[in-house]
């Protein structure tokens, strides 16, 4: 999976200035000049190390707001089976350090979920549920999640949290079209979330709020603990 979601995020952060490439990747090698402008050194990888703090709920409320992703996006008319699958590691840590905990969860791959945890509640943050999504986290606490979209396009999200909420998010949107039998790109849009709803935005303007920063894929983030042990 990392391979495919290097070669996706070289496609999609073409000619642009920020490094959404991740950590301890591959490193797969795009195609073109364009492409291969965006390809990380090493030197510049910077890895993502959470530091732990106490769990904030029982488990078993965890994998409840783990079993309802389902039931939530089951209205949304998307067919999760988060019900048929369980927990098995997660992570316990203060990503805005804000002094609320912020629980990263992984099942099976490729399922995974992370929530944050407010006046006794749990909040689901964001979620990955197909092998072409992957969630990550820079250094700074910031979430991405990347990956195929649909419609052959390629999609790039990114959540910053304040006090445990939503402070910005938004998204780069790239789309595909083959062209003299090759794949080219079609176009990229640059969205910030206003309100409720993405709005397109210049690329100067979304590089203003966007992480600008290297991250690290959930899976090759150390430190995770067996959901479960008792």
């Amino acid at each position: 999976m990392r391979k495919i979601l290097s070669t996706i995020i070289l496609a999609a952060f073409a000619g642009m200035m920020i490094g959404c490439s991740f950590s301890k990747s591959k490193g797969s090698k795009g195609k073109g000049a364009e492409a291969e402008q965006m390809t990380v050194t090493e030197e510049s990888m910077e890895y993502t190390e959470l530091t732990k703090v106490p769990l904030p709920c029982p488990k078993e409320d965890l994998y409840t707001a783990w079993k309802q992703i389902g039931v939530v996006e089951l209205q949304r008319k998307k067919s999760l089976d988060y019900k048929q699958h369980t927990p098995v590691l997660f992570i316990s840590a203060d990503l805005d350090e804000d002094g609320n905990p912020e629980v990263l969860l992984r099942g099976e791959p490729p399922y995974a979920a992370i929530y944050s945890f407010v006046k006794d509640s749990l909040h689901l943050i964001t979620f990955a549920d197909r092998a072409e999504l992957g969630l990550a986290i820079t250094p700074d606490g910031t979430i991405i999640r990347n990956g195929i979209g649909s419609n052959s396009s390629s999609i790039s999200e990114f959540i910053r949290l304040e006090n445990s909420k939503i402070a910005a998010s938004g998204a780069i949107r790239e789309t595909f079209v083959i062209k003299d039998g090759a794949m080219t790109s079609g176009g990229t849009k640059y969205m910030l979330q206003t309100d409720s709803a993405l709005v397109e935005v210049s690329k100067d303007e979304y590089l203003q709020v966007a992480p600008q920063q290297v991250g690290t894929y959930l899976d090759e983030i150390e430190g995770w603990e067996d959901f479960r042990k008792p």
